[in-house]
């Protein structure tokens, strides 16, 4: 899955600004602390926006 696919999803399932917010805030967290410890960050940026869905 793309990025730009998971904002998608992300703004399909969630219509209050708060909680795209949110996901995005935790997203650039989720790739920072990737960064540092040595993983994929775009890899962990796609899951927390992603997991925000709510179907």
């Amino acid at each position: 899955m793309t990025r730009e696919k998971a904002i998608e999803l992300l703004k399909k399932y969630n219509k209050e600004e708060f909680h795209i917010r949110h996901a995005l805030t935790v997203e650039g967290v989720m790739k920072f602390f990737a960064k540092k410890l040595g993983y994929g960050e775009e890899f962990w940026g796609i899951v927390r926006i992603a997991t925000r869905c709510r179907f």
